[in-house]
């Protein structure tokens, strides 16, 4: 009774993930032309129906996504990592460590600390317990987040080195009104800025900013100098606000020269922002409440809009500037937008881009360098020996002139001094990355949904690391620089560490170093007895009680309740289902029809939900209900939505995929720009039963396609096909001999049905050339991948009702015990293969054999997984098989309607060969043969269409498409249009290919049966090469004709099929 509980309970769950994945992939299923039903079944789809289905579907995606994000995921996740021998605390719903963290941080800041003790105490209480409990890699829960911390420095190193595995989290909105840019960026985007603003913080054009370091530091150090004198030669000034307003002025007048008075209203708004988000920070459990008009929330829209008036105000000048042919100024400004302007079209920043870094400079900029300055003074007034150590080098350089450049780069005391207060009391207490797939750490294996947690205080406070002193005030540690100190190990990183290490790290040491040496250049001095230690992070780690404008709201205690934080985040959760599902249903479907039509696109109005759905159902049902003459336009029965469509709305309109807008596009130009950028138009994703039958290759993106393309390659080569043609012969002769045989025994002719023997045809060179001399296992997988397709199409009929392909019935066990096999047989295969490699045996020159050699040869970490390279063999099997068969049944259809070409064509095939085998040279000189078959491809490709999605804001010719769309490229439409191949386009006349593809396209992408780009088909050559075989033979032996009985009804499966068969009268020559 346990066990059938247990069991029950799981597949409840395992139900209930299967039907969140349904709502989307419903629609493609319903609208798709490229799955039939049963003979002379209407596929009539209730709006209602759909509607209700829907409904259901949604109210169980919210119900699984609830428990997925509450339960299931967090348990998975910790069981992961319990696997992996990391220790850490148990994970509470909703909440995780919160309470626990809030609590411990509310008590070490309800008072201060004596300056000899371990600031981590205060800074850091949870974590610092957490490293004494759990050891050095422990795991905590930011909520229902998962977060891993590393103390290992080669671990660190790996985190910060692999940029793009390890990213920065986005997780607080409001963070983003002070400032985006650089630091928040990831993947191509953060490359393409670093990349840009590169050049502003050279050190050559720092060191021309020296000056106004110094303007900057000596109006404070001046008014200092100015209070002191009128009090005697003695006073007690808190310095924090003049290093503040320091930092703020070097910025103003580094970032904008002569624009700095605009920038210091910048930087007042900006600082205005962040005590109003920090006020915000108390309430944000409230869900909702940073969103609300309140005063402070509106407060906040009205200064970041007046920093973006500004910055647009100062931006637009000096682009003006510069086109009336103005030198460009050597401020941050100047440099950054010269950069801009010579980067390539398509490749430079926005004028909005431009502003986020300019804000980024301001508020890291100013907020790194204060600190710095504030934790040296409070260090050199505890420790006056440093003190006079680094005031005897100044004058030692300076003297009592005005400190510059070269002068500032000799400091080595106070270089050593910076370093050490740096590694005390770094800017942040922590960086953290997220890791978005399975991901290699060290020993580790983290599964993707985890972040990463470097904790730099603790790791650079670590006696481990740094010796039994590692707590002291200690700068000759620094004497031989950073990486004697480190021993080369990654244990000091106050500005981040690798490719992605503060760009601004020598602009704040140069800028410390000018306000230090001006400051020990006029005054010596202490610590007041008044001063109370309390270093706190805001962001940055500020002194608490010397900042009285945020002492008040820095007081209250963050006492927060597991209730409290389980109802607040309860609320949040179903204003968050309520506001997704109106946006999903409603908000942004018309927010995205609506940005359509105002780039001028025509299209159907969306209908809630179902969108075009209906009207393509019974549309197709009523295409399909009936069969059509031979010199009629297949369009109208293959694809008679899209047809209706084009001549209602032109060659670029909109339909709806469900709630996803399509666009169609019939313009070459678009077509070529869509198919040549792989990476701004990706592949939609699978249907989840779909990848049953094959995945691999032609449902992969980004960097596992480029991946798996470079691997699999060498298989398709021209010289390794060739090597095959003796497979492709024995194959074709078999089928080619029972048609032989069939007419012999009925005299010299005979009708036959030649689409189950092309099937068996092309299945069974597949099984031989990708898998030699296990090719009867191979065609074991091709059986069971044929009886899955059927099975899944059968699953497709039943798709209105939610959750039905995933209920234990007697179909869908079926499927998974033959999905199953598959995996067997594949897998079998695959390690025999493996293991005669180990035992030093040859390679097999076959598909599989091919590819496994390569694989091989790929840099460690660089090649596929086996279960990949099984998910490509599946792949060689569906799409090789069905692209070839589809392409030899409609060139017989054609060639025994026109008996011309069938005779030229034979004529051709005698002449090369005779009655001779066929070979791969002879194979290539067929030149009549190659026209024939490029006709056939263009009148009947394989597949009626393509799709790519947008996931951000892309520019396709003069169209700016917003991320959600669909792109549909309609290569049926496309190929038998008349405005691009003329009035002739649906007759069948292979002349027009005499002179090769590009005389017949006049260069333009109108012909694409097998796509085109970096994407286009990787087995085309080996699907050519295999069809003018089985051709030769064909033609060899028999001419043709279709039988009376034969019915055209041309139909979409995956690729276009004969419905009722293809009957042709064989006569044996």
């Amino acid at each position: 009774m346990k066990k059938s509980k247990f069991a029950s309970r799981i597949y409840v769950a395992y139900l209930a993930k299967k039907i969140s994945t349904w709502h989307v992939r419903s629609f493609k299923i319903l609208a798709n032309l490229s799955y039939p039903l049963p003979l002379g079944q209407k596929m009539e789809i209730s709006v209602a129906l759909v509607t209700v289905s829907v409904a259901i579907a949604v109210v169980s995606w919210w119900v699984w996504r609830t428990l997925k994000w509450v339960w299931f995921k967090p348990k998975m996740l910790e069981s992961y990592l319990r696997r992996q021998g990391l220790s850490g605390t148990p994970y509470t719903p909703l909440v995780g460590d919160l309470k626990r963290n809030f609590s411990m941080l509310a008590e070490a800041r309800s008072k201060p600390i004596k300056l000899t003790d371990d600031i981590a105490t205060r800074i850091t209480p949870f974590p610092l317990q957490m490293l004494k409990t759990h050891g050095r890699t422990f795991f905590t829960w930011f909520g229902t987040t998962p977060t891993i911390t590393i103390m290992d420095p080669e671990q660190i190193k790996e985190a910060f080195n692999k940029i793009y595995d390890f990213q920065k989290p986005h997780t607080f909105p409001l963070g983003k009104v002070i400032a985006t840019g650089l630091a928040n960026y990831d993947g191509e985007k953060w490359a393409k800025h670093r990349r840009i603003i590169n050049p502003a913080f050279h050190l050559e054009k720092i060191k021309k900013m020296v000056p106004a370091f110094h303007q900057s530091c000596s109006e404070v150090v001046g008014e200092w100098d100015k209070l002191v004198s009128e009090k005697g030669s003695s006073c007690e000034v808190d310095v924090w606000p003049g290093l503040v307003t320091i930092t703020a002025d070097v910025i103003s007048r580094t970032a904008f020269g002569s624009s700095y008075k605009e920038g210091q209203r910048i930087f007042e708004l900006q600082a205005e922002l962040a005590q109003l988000i920090i006020q915000s920070f108390l309430k944000s459990f409230i869900p909702g409440y940073l969103y609300l008009p309140t005063k402070s929330n509106r407060r906040m829209k009205a200064a970041a809009r007046e920093i973006q008036v500004i910055l647009r105000g100062i931006v637009n000048k000096r682009l003006r500037a510069r086109e009336a042919g103005e030198a460009p100024s050597d401020d941050l400004l100047g440099i950054l937008l010269e950069s801009n302007l010579g980067q390539a079209k398509g490749t430079e920043m926005s004028t909005e881009d431009v502003m986020e870094e300019c804000k980024l400079f301001y508020f890291a900029g100013q907020e790194t360098t204060s600190v710095l300055l504030v934790w040296t003074m409070v260090l050199l007034s505890q420790h006056q020996e440093w003190q006079a150590r680094a005031r005897e080098e100044v004058k030692q350089v300076f003297e009592d002139k005005e400190p510059d450049t070269d002068g500032l780069n000799q400091l080595k005391v106070m270089t050593m001094i910076l370093y050490e207060v740096l590694r005390l009391y770094p800017p942040v207490a922590q960086l953290n990355r997220a890791i978005h797939k399975e991901m290699k750490l060290g020993d580790l294996t983290l599964p993707g949904g985890v972040q990463i947690n470097l904790p730099i205080l603790l790791v650079q406070h670590d006696t481990k690391l740094w010796g039994n002193d590692a707590a002291e005030f200690k700068p000759e540690r620094f004497k031989d620089g950073i990486s004697k100190a480190t021993k080369s190990q990654v244990c000091f990183f106050p500005f981040g560490w690798g490719p992605r290490i503060c760009i601004g790290q020598n602009f704040a040491i140069l800028e410390a170093k000018m306000a230090m040496a001006l400051i020990l250049q006029r005054f010596s001095f202490e610590l007041s007895p008044s001063y109370v230690h309390a270093p706190y992070t805001v962001v940055t780690l500020h002194p608490q009680f010397d900042y009285p404008t945020l002492s008040l709201s820095l007081e209250e205690k963050m006492e927060i309740s597991l209730a409290s934080v389980t109802v607040a985040i309860a609320i949040a959760v179903v204003s968050w289902w309520t506001w997704r599902t109106l946006k999903w249903v409603w908000f942004k479907p018309k927010m995205i029809e609506s940005y359509l039509r105002r780039q001028g696109l025509s299209g159907t109005p969306y209908t809630p939900l179902v969108g075009d759905l209906k009207r393509n159902s019974s549309m197709l049902a009523e295409a399909r209900s009936k069969p059509i003459k031979l010199t009629d336009d297949i369009q109208q029965r293959v694809v008679p939505f899209p047809l209706h469509m084009l001549k209602t709305y032109g060659r670029t309109f909109f339909t709806w995929f469900g709630h996803i807008p399509t666009v169609t596009i019939m313009d070459p130009e678009q077509i070529k720009e869509v198919l040549n950028k792989v990476y701004d138009f990706q592949k939609s994703p699978a249907f989840p039963l779909g990848r049953l039958i094959a995945a691999g290759l032609v449902s992969d993106n980004g960097e596992k396609w480029a991946k798996h393309r470079r691997i699999i390659n060498p298989a398709f080569h021209l010289e390794k096909i060739k090597i095959m043609v003796p497979a492709f012969h024995q194959s074709c002769s078999e089928v080619v001999g029972e048609w032989d045989k069939l007419v012999s025994e009925k005299g010299s002719s005979c009708e036959v049905d030649v689409w189950p023997g092309l099937v068996s045809l092309t299945a069974d060179v597949i099984s031989r050339t990708a898998f030699g001399s296990s090719y009867k296992e191979g065609q074991r997988i091709f059986e069971l991948q044929a009886e899955l397709a059927q099975l899944i199409i059968q699953v497709f009929r039943k798709v209105v009702i939610p959750g039905y392909m995933y209920l234990p019935t007697k179909n869908n066990r079926r499927i998974k015990a033959a999905a199953r096999e598959v995996q067997v047989i594949l897998r079998g295969i695959v390690d025999k293969r493996l293991r005669a490699r180990e035992a030093g045996e040859a390679p097999c020159n076959d598909l599989l054999g091919i590819l496994l050699e390569s694989n091989r040869m790929q840099a460690k970490g660089n090649g596929m997984s086996i279960k990949e390279v099984m998910e490509e063999c599946k792949l060689f099997y569906f799409a090789g098989q069905e692209t070839t068969s589809a392409l030899l049944v409609w060139t017989m259809v054609l060639l025994s309607q026109h008996q011309d070409w069938q005779a030229r064509a034979r004529e051709e095939v005698k002449q090369v060969f005779g009655d001779k085998e066929p070979d791969a040279d002879g194979l290539n000189h067929l030149k009549v043969m190659t026209t024939i078959l490029y006709e056939v491809l263009r009148l009947y490709p394989s597949i009626t269409h393509v799709t790519r999605t947008v996931h951000k804001e892309t520019k396709l010719g003069d169209l700016t498409l917003p991320a959600g769309v669909h792109i549909s490229l309609p290569i049926l439409l496309v190929q038998r249009d008349t405005e691009l191949w003329g009035d002739d386009a649906a007759e069948f006349k292979p002349e027009r290919f005499s002179e090769g593809l590009s005389k017949a396209t006049k260069s333009q992408v109108s012909f694409f049966p097998f796509t085109w780009g970096p994407r286009v088909c990787i087995g085309q050559n080996f699907a050519l090469l295999e069809a003018k075989m089985a051709m030769s033979l064909i033609l060899q032996r028999f001419s043709f004709e279709l039988s009376p009985s034969y019915v055209h009804a041309p139909y979409p499966i995956v690729t276009i099929q004969p419905q009722f068969g293809a009957q042709i009268i064989l006569h044996k020559l």
